[in-house]
């Protein structure tokens, strides 16, 4: 690598880095959970993430973008190259719902021990802003592209990703595009999704009046509450995880409250999901006094612990594997009570080893066996791009040279922007491997933290991006 030039990418990155902090924060103040049920003209996800697209938009007008956006699905912030062709980023100013266990205000960015911590820090406005900043390099060097330079900024990636749809029906895929919503080196291929529902047969005389888990069904619950109908003299002491079990009286029954350790559905290794601390126990008040429960309540609980027997999707019989793609994951990350009836969400990520046609059979059926149905929600294919392109070696070689690391391209059940595209990666800035404050989340949960140290080196390795793409044939 030519050392003038990484002197002169750190130099900037050095020069700049408190506005992208401060930018970060910005944005981060922004609540923008998507929603279409509160759709407007111009806001199709609601106002709130259309602020924070204004916001996001402002950024890159400052910097010297030329900004428009695609009917408020997409915002879009170009710098004009020599060719109509783009090298592209995408990432999004939507985020999942704050949810339960903050130490913080999760919509005020705090800055704490070299730790952004906040409600998209990680996932992914930070990154965003990073990606405004990566482009701007260009503009403050007087540097005019080969290939147009389009940073994208999504506003519906994390419920159902309509907004890249929307806009892909007006234009054209860029040349090439990497997404920073993801671990580096570079992930060049992502398990497919499968979203589907549980519901339970009707309930004549519940006990269960109430029940709630994450926000989303692409998060693992750190905390689940259930209210009964019942007595709370009439229920046994937990025995298992009882130290993250509290049961008190309310008025007219019973309220339990149970605290996992929540995290991202793609990621299950070291969560703790509290929807099945509740199920357990649950299970335990049958063995002592089942007529506490309707009978469809009781066989819905039996399917619940098959549900929740493990991530990897044993219990309902979907459990496999592959080589390209690794293991398949299951998080059952929504509950309700609604119209009489249990549902329950599952959000699994799969590998090319299974069908979705089988997924949705042996879940039928598995629910069929407890008087239950499943309906299937959403599903998306398994996607990938060629470990051998240019372009994912140009960003592997980048990611090498930077750090030091060795670097391998890698699959993920993450799903990102880039399946939606002909040519297209995820390319930092996570990274799992770095030890977390005790006071500090991962991104889906509670004080979601990114480490600043991480995103300046992103901010090196996406500029360097921008510019190798510049040179190749693509």
């Amino acid at each position: 690598m030519d050392s003038g030039l990484l002197f002169q990418v750190e130099s900037y990155v050095d020069e700049v880095w408190e506005d992208v902090v401060r930018d970060i924060a910005a944005l981060v103040s922004h609540p923008s959970v998507a929603d279409s049920a509160q759709a407007e003209v111009g806001a199709p996800f609601g106002k709130s993430v259309r602020a924070a697209l204004d916001c996001a938009l402002g950024i890159a007008e400052r910097l010297g973008y030329q900004v428009s956006d695609d009917d408020g699905y997409l915002g879009i912030a170009d710098i004009p190259g020599e060719r109509a062709e783009q090298v592209a980023t995408i990432a999004h100013v939507d985020v999942v719902p704050a949810g339960p266990g903050w130490n913080t205000d999760p919509f005020t960015m705090e800055r704490r021990e070299g730790w952004l911590l906040g409600r998209g820090v990680i996932d992914d406005k930070g990154p965003a802003v990073l990606s405004l900043y990566a482009g701007a390099y260009l503009l403050r060097e007087g540097v005019t592209p080969r290939y147009t330079f389009r940073a994208l900024l999504g506003c519906d990636e994390e419920v159902g990703m309509t907004d890249v749809h929307h806009y892909l029906e007006s234009h054209d895929d860029p040349a090439f595009l990497f997404t920073p919503d993801a671990e580096f080196p570079v992930c060049n291929a992502e398990k497919g999704c499968f979203g589907g529902t549980f519901t339970s047969g009707e309930i004549e005389h519940g006990a269960i009046r109430f029940w709630s888990g994450a926000e989303a069904t692409n998060a693992i619950p750190s905390e689940s509450i259930c209210e009964l109908t019942v007595s709370v003299d009439e229920l046994p002491e937990p025995h298992a995880h009882a130290d993250r079990l509290a049961i008190e009286a309310i008025e007219d029954g019973v309220r339990i409250t149970a605290h996992g350790i929540g995290g991202h559905a793609s990621m299950p290794e070291g969560t703790l999901n509290a929807i099945s601390l509740i199920v357990t126990y649950l299970q335990e008040v049958t063995a002592v006094t089942p007529e506490l429960f309707d009978p469809a309540e009781r066989a819905f609980l039996d399917l619940l612990s098959t549900v929740h027997e493990d991530t990897a999707g044993n219990g309902i019989g979907i459990a496999t594997s592959s080589p390209a793609f690794g293991p398949l994951t299951c998080n059952a990350g929504t509950i309700e009570v609604k119209d009489g009836r249990l549902a329950q969400t599952i959000d699994v990520r799969f590998p090319d080893s299974i069908e979705v046609d089988e997924m949705t059979m042996i879940c039928s059926a598995c629910a069929s066996q407890y008087g239950a149905t499943f309906t299937l929600d959403r599903a998306k294919e398994p996607f990938s791009v060629s470990a051998d392109s240019p372009a994912v070696q140009t960003l592997l070689d980048i990611y090498r040279q930077t750090t030091g690391k060795p670097a391998q391209p890698f699959s993920m059940g993450g799903g990102t922007y880039a399946r939606n595209f002909a040519c297209a990666v995820s390319f930092g800035p996570e990274d799992g491997s770095i030890e977390l404050p005790d006071w500090a989340g991962t991104m889906h949960g509670p004080n979601e933290a990114a480490n600043e140290s991480l995103l300046k080196d992103a901010l090196k390795m996406y500029i360097l991006a921008i510019l190798r793409l510049n040179e190749l044939e693509l």
